[in-house]
């Protein structure tokens, strides 16, 4: 095994026969090989970085285990890519490739804002923005071409109010089978490694989930995947999009693993080395026993003065699962092990841009509902008035005091529901979101969070949270241990 980061769990000494930590460089990897004299080389586990030496390794007289390197450049070539998905009746949001800016442009003015930019062949959606005015776009397609170094840079329709999902399978060559899909919590938009997501999705009907098991198994039979896959996609007024194909493991791997009880890469290994899915005992899609919710964590702690707001850039640099039998027990585990509390009672302030104020309605009905003294500025106050909602008012940041900042250093406000102001956060959001922050108060800057968080609530208030192993999820009822079902008051 070689791994550039030392810190990461493949250190553990029982992991490989041999661990080298170098850097992960043509040269560096060629040298390893000439000792070690591999048989084969696996590329697709460890992200965007080790596909990209497919093909000088290949060059270079090693064989290259699982997905071929040609089968990497068409899901990365967009312009191959698209094609095949045209070929298989697949919808992708309207795209573009650009070398130039002015190029970009003339792409955003065909497709229309906002546009989602993105270098090609990045890790962690470094250099990802999405634009909604040309003079945006001139400055983000010139920070993504420098990130790419010389590869083009892709320009994506974006889709407001889209769900995302994130559909993880395992193929030989002959025959796909989808381990798992998981719905992201946040709208699309919020890179997936930022997102909250679910195991099994909540808001998608079992046709859609079929389309897209259908949609996955042809393209990684028609890329000729062997090993590990991921395609994310995305529902948008009822019509499923293809956003990305990546041909390799993804982060959200070993989160289906662990939920669904199937060693993922221990079985990819193996069909990496010429095993069928058959004989490693994978024909069906595993059932998920209950609900789970993974949950990032962010190091915005460490970081004064930084922004918690969540973009198409990833900021996370963790994640934790929660496990229960419905969505809000699960989602209340998960925020609670990713170092958030979560308010049962008290005040939440609750502060949106004009196009989520509708839709905030229904959510801030259901903490009046559980209980919550609800207060807001002047915009969102008349909006839930209207609404017949009893709402206090607060004054901004910069009007006279005692205002806003005041009530959230005396700690006088339990929840903040804060969501950006266009493509840019307000001076005024971005104070909010940086005091609640410091004083360690819950902050959700996206509306579907914010229901996510209510539902975790309601929960906690309705029941116990259960502390249970992963392995007793997998047995029968009967079959479980009365000491391994234990509960304690969360």
């Amino acid at each position: 095994m070689v791994n550039c980061n030392p810190e990461t769990v493949s250190t553990d000494y029982d992991t490989s026969d041999r661990l080298y930590f170098e850097p992960l460089t043509l040269d560096h990897v060629l040298a390893i090989a000439e000792r070690e004299r591999p048989a084969g080389v696996i590329v697709q586990l460890g992200g965007q970085t080790p596909l990209k030496l497919a093909h000088g390794l290949e060059e270079a007289g090693l064989e290259i285990w699982g997905t071929p390197p040609d089968a990497i450049d068409l899901a990365e070539d967009r312009r191959r890519f698209g094609e095949l998905l045209a070929a298989e009746g697949i919808r992708q949001p309207e795209n573009g490739i650009a070398a130039t800016e002015e190029e970009g442009l003339e792409i955003a003015r065909r497709i229309g804002f906002p546009i989602l930019v993105r270098p090609s062949y990045v890790l962690g959606g470094r250099a990802m923005a999405i634009c909604y005015d040309e003079t945006t776009l001139g400055g983000y397609l010139q920070e993504a071409a420098d990130v790419a170094a010389g590869q083009p840079v892709l320009l994506d329709r974006f889709l407001d109010d889209a769900i995302e999902l994130d559909l993880d399978l395992l193929a030989d060559g002959r025959r796909a089978v989808v381990a798992g899909i998981m719905q992201h919590i946040e709208e699309a938009g919020i890179h997936s490694g930022d997102s909250a997501a679910v195991l099994p999705p909540q808001l998608v009907d079992p046709g859609q989930l079929d389309e897209m098991r259908d949609i996955a198994s042809r393209l990684a039979l028609r890329l000729g995947v062997v090993g590990l896959m991921n395609v994310q996609f995305a529902i948008h007024a009822g019509t499923i999009y293809v956003l990305e194909v990546n041909p390799r493991a993804s982060r959200t791997v070993p989160f289906i693993a662990k939920a669904v009880g199937v060693p993922l890469v221990k079985l990819a290994a193996r069909v990496m080395a010429g095993a069928s899915l058959e004989e490693v005992g994978l024909t069906e899609q595993p059932p998920v026993p209950g609900v789970f919710v993974k949950a990032p964590v962010f190091p915005f702690r460490r970081l004064a003065g930084v922004d918690p707001v969540l973009g198409p850039e990833m900021k996370s640099t963790g994640e934790v699962m929660g496990a229960a039998d419905d969505f809000g027990r699960a989602f209340a585990k998960a925020w609670q092990g990713a170092g958030h509390h979560l308010p049962l009672a008290g005040t939440a302030f609750l502060s949106v841009n004009d196009a989520d104020k509708a839709a905030l309605v229904a959510v801030a009905q259901r903490l009046a509902d559980l209980g919550f003294r609800l207060i807001a500025t002047d915009g969102t106050r008349a909006t839930l008035i209207a609404a017949g909602l009893d709402v206090e008012a607060v004054r901004k940041a910069h009007q006279e005091r005692p205002h806003l900042l005041d009530h959230l250093v005396n700690r006088e406000i339990d929840l903040v529901i804060n969501t950006p102001l266009g493509q840019s956060s307000h001076v005024d959001d971005a104070l909010i979101r940086q005091a609640a922050l410091k004083y360690d108060i819950p902050c959700i800057t996206t509306l579907s969070g914010a229901r996510a968080a209510v539902a975790g609530i309601a929960a906690v208030r309705r029941h116990d949270l259960e502390v249970r192993s992963l392995q007793s999820r997998r047995l029968p009822l009967a079959e479980r241990s009365p000491a391994k079902a234990a509960t304690t008051r969360s």
